[in-house]
């Protein structure tokens, strides 16, 4: 239990239950505020709602706009709107207004809410990673709301388990397919971007906003990356080619097109018609980390080639070096 004095000599109280807190301020004596806490734990065993005087509602930052759409806004900008892919921000906050409705008051989004939205997204089939995209975006925006004004309340999101599933990468065989096709269509810009995500492990993005200064004694400098961590990577022999004739005709100082969904829709006619229809531009990435890995190289420097922020992101590639079980194996037989 905690009872605080607010400015101008009203109580609050707050009090946690099974991880989730539960606040209202606005009484005008530190009993009131007690008997309150005391009906809404009493409320919450008998599994009826807590309810909110009127009086302490309203006194809880009556000049905030507590509404949804106000702190989804507010959230963007402060975390989302430099990202490197904002509009996926803005078309789960989008979903989010269109669900609990832009105007709903963030303090009536409890844990029972999110968890029937939660049913609501598996009902049409969403995945539990796309689900998990979603509340990471909706828990965001709640925890920021109450840092900045205090919710009365703080609900639990409960996230959906993910199998860790296959990683899909390109075979050496499957590359010189895609590459034969790029020259009979004569794609050249594709050829180089698949040539250099598949050298480097760099995101699409990153890709996107290569510039000629962001090359440098046979590095390429990623400074807005994912996780916020700029890291530099190593050309091979056949992305210094691409990278010296792009830097020698490029007329803007932009090395490859900017545009994703050109890259993207141009990658997809080509897929479909090599019927490697899991195969995504992402999958390029997994590609260098997955030959990296097989071919020797330690998870750890792995890490840093890929800018992995946390080791267990590498280790879904651990499974691919033979080579620690195979010494394994050769113990047991000694």
């Amino acid at each position: 239990m905690s009872i605080t004095m607010q400015k101008g000599g009203l109580f609050t109280a707050t009090f946690m239950t099974n991880g989730e807190r539960f606040r209202a301020g606005g009484f005008t004596s530190e009993e009131a505020a007690q008997i309150w806490e005391l009906q809404s734990r009493s409320n919450l065993k008998e599994g009826k709602p807590v309810t909110y005087p009127n009086a302490a509602s309203s006194a809880v930052n009556k000049a905030q706009d507590l509404t949804l759409s106000h702190w989804l806004d507010k959230t963007y900008r402060v975390f989302w709107a430099d990202a490197s892919d904002p509009e996926k921000a803005r078309h789960k906050m989008a979903e989010l207004n269109a669900y609990f409705g832009s105007k709903r008051n963030i303090n009536d989004i409890t844990t029972e809410v999110i968890d029937v939205f939660i049913s609501s997204l598996k009902s049409k089939g969403n995945a539990n990673s796309t689900i998990n995209r979603k509340l990471a975006t909706l828990s965001k925006t709640l925890k920021y709301a109450d840092e900045c004004v205090q919710l009365r309340h703080a609900p639990k999101v409960h996230r959906q388990k993910e199998p860790l599933g296959r990683i899909r990468y390109v075979t050496p065989e499957e590359e010189t397919q895609i590459m034969d096709t790029l020259d009979q269509w004569n794609l050249k810009d594709l050829k180089d971007s698949i040539t250099v995500l598949i050298d480097t492990g760099l995101r699409r993005s990153e890709l996107g906003r290569l510039t000629k200064q962001d090359v440098s004694q046979g590095m390429l400098s990623v400074w807005q990356a994912k996780n916020s961590t700029p890291r530099s990577v190593p050309m091979t022999a056949r992305v210094k080619e691409v990278i010296e004739r792009r830097m020698a005709t490029a007329e803007q100082s932009k090395l490859f097109p900017k545009k994703a969904e050109t890259l993207s829709h141009n990658w997809d006619r080509i897929r479909y018609h090599l019927k490697l229809d899991d195969v995504v531009l992402h999958s390029f990435r997994h590609t260098t980390a997955s030959r990296l890995v097989q071919r020797g190289v330690s998870l750890a420097t792995v890490q840093q080639w890929m800018g992995h922020k946390t080791i267990q992101m590498t280790l879904r590639y651990s499974h691919l070096s033979p080579k620690n079980l195979s010494d394994a194996v050769a113990c047991l037989e000694a």
